[in-house]
């Protein structure tokens, strides 16, 4: 009888121990399957887990908001609109600034009592990423239109202090 009884508990632990290596076997495929398919290994789903590729990031991409960046860039700077009583701009034009790369660009001329400068702004990706002094072209020959934009917030701004 004791040997039945003994027989009995190996059936069941030789079972168990089968059911467990099955088990641990499904869950190793199954991280496995996970591992090799990212999100776009074509394996049908998002492994949430693996390195997001990024969109790569067009650097001439036309600033279609430039009017209302530069407002925003130069509010953030109010020594560089105080005073200002004339503004033009020059619309985004793409060209070879430096290097072997092209880039948008565009002009800023600002005048006042005492004063009259130009600056150069090149952008990449569509924002601004450089305000500079401009020197010769390609200030030089642009062509500029009237920022009323500006003298509106100098004017108001101006009506704040008072």
């Amino acid at each position: 009888m004791l040997a039945k009884a003994s027989e009995s508990a190996m059936t069941i632990a030789g079972r168990a121990a089968f059911v467990w290596s099955v088990c641990r076997a499904i869950v190793l495929v199954g991280a496995l399957a996970g591992c090799s398919a990212g999100s776009d290994g074509g394996g049908g789903f998002s492994n949430p887990f693996a390195p997001r590729a990024e969109k790569p990031v067009d650097p001439n991409l036309y600033p279609a908001s430039y009017k209302a960046d530069l407002l925003a860039y130069l509010q953030k700077q109010p020594p560089e609109i105080e005073g200002i009583t004339e503004a033009s701009i020059s619309a985004p034009a793409l060209a070879q600034l430096s290097g072997n790369e092209s880039r948008y660009f565009m002009c800023f001329r600002a005048a006042g009592a005492n004063f009259r400068r130009e600056k150069l702004i090149t952008f990449f990706a569509g924002q601004i990423n450089q305000y500079v002094n401009a020197a010769g072209p390609p200030c030089a020959t642009a062509a500029y239109e009237p920022f009323p934009e500006l003298i509106a917030v100098v004017a108001n701004l101006k009506g704040k202090k008072s």
